[in-house]
């Protein structure tokens, strides 16, 4: 590992911006490379919603983390830009940007250092923790997970459903809201906020949730 790369270590949740269906795609192979570092590796792709990418829920968007630690984006740089403006402009705050190669520009790292977002370029963050072997040092992957989406029986009515972490899933539905217990415990979006109200006295988050789907 090198000195530079061992504040690595210590990230919990790696958030792989471009992770969809599409296994030609680098930030799809990503998963297979380095799922198995111990990083809570979350794919985020707004088209392949929740779908599933070797049983991690694909999200809508990165920030149902309040405090996202690491940001690997797998875009072209006009859409790098468009995402950094996006989320200035929605007043949040960027952690640190991972940019892959091919994503960076000089608009791009200007726009970064103007901002005084911390950053790295020219490197992939895959080959680097794979060839400094940089494993999670306090890993919180293997998270249960949970979808609602919108029946199609006319009703109109939300189906909540929970999952053990790996399970595969294709939506047929459409989507209301993804992610995983980490998600579901801090998200400030409507539908997690809602489940943690419905616990009952003495009831753990987890066992609402899996009451609530049954």
């Amino acid at each position: 590992m090198g000195e530079g790369d061992a504040w690595l270590a210590a990230v919990c949740s790696v958030h792989i911006i471009g992770a969809g269906l599409r296994q030609d795609r680098p930030a799809h192979q990503a998963f297979h490379d380095a799922g198995h570092f111990g990083y809570r590796m979350v794919p985020v792709h707004p088209k392949d919603a929740g779908n599933t990418l070797l049983g991690r829920p694909i999200r809508l968007h990165p920030w149902s983390d309040e405090e996202p630690e690491l940001f690997v984006l797998f875009l072209s740089p006009e859409r790098v830009m468009n995402q950094l403006r996006t989320w200035l402009l929605e007043g949040r705050t960027i952690p640190f940007i991972w940019l892959q190669p091919g994503a960076e520009s000089d608009d791009v790292v200007g726009f970064l250092q103007s901002a005084n977002i911390e950053h790295s370029i020219g490197r992939c963050w895959v080959v680097t923790v794979r060839e400094g072997d940089i494993h999670c040092t306090n890993s919180i992957e293997g998270q249960k997970w949970y979808l609602q989406t919108t029946s199609l029986d006319g009703s109109e009515c939300s189906i909540w459903r929970t999952f053990e972490f790996g399970t595969e899933h294709v939506l047929t539905e459409p989507l209301e809201w993804v992610g995983d217990y980490i998600d579901l415990r801090h998200s400030d979006e409507t539908i997690p906020r809602y489940i943690r109200s419905l616990r009952e006295d003495g009831e753990s988050l987890e066992q609402a949730a899996l009451r609530l789907a049954n």
